[in-house]
């Protein structure tokens, strides 16, 4: 199956949490990516979207917040089509769709973003290693 386009879902999950991930990775935001799964598993999906949509802003870390948020949107609406594209074209949007949402679809889309959310938190945690590396800190000792 060399050259074959099939994917597999969790090589998708990895692509998408790739495409969120803030460029630089520093201690503050390893932490935040680190909490995710645990707020959603926590909180629910709905309470840690709108958590999101809240802590967007200007600043370096609210931006993190604003891609994870947007790459959630994405990714429910084109990537796994469970909410309708044209009722969640912004993240407000979205947040009124979920809420809208059958128990069963709601269900799958936390799930998905579950999965979605313990990639980007393994990915920002090899990318902090990676910089730390590469400026020749080390990071902070915690466990991998």
């Amino acid at each position: 199956m060399t050259g074959s386009r099939v994917r597999r879902v969790d090589q998708q999950m990895a692509a998408a949490a790739a495409a969120m991930l803030a460029d630089t990775i520093d201690r503050p935001l390893r932490t935040r990516y680190r909490q995710l799964p645990v707020q959603l598993r926590m909180s629910g999906l709905a309470a840690t979207y709108a958590y999101l949509l809240g802590k967007s802003n200007a600043t370096e870390l609210g931006q993190a917040y604003h891609q994870v948020a947007d790459g959630i949107r994405i990714h429910l609406t084109t990537g796994s089509g469970l909410v309708d594209a044209a009722e969640a074209d912004t993240n407000e949007k979205l947040l009124h769709a979920l809420a809208t949402l059958d128990a069963s679809a709601y269900a799958r889309a936390s799930a998905e973003v579950q999965a979605l959310a313990g990639w980007l938190s393994r990915l920002a945690e090899a990318r902090f290693i990676a910089a730390a590396s590469a400026n020749e800190d080390t990071p902070d000792g915690d466990a991998v």
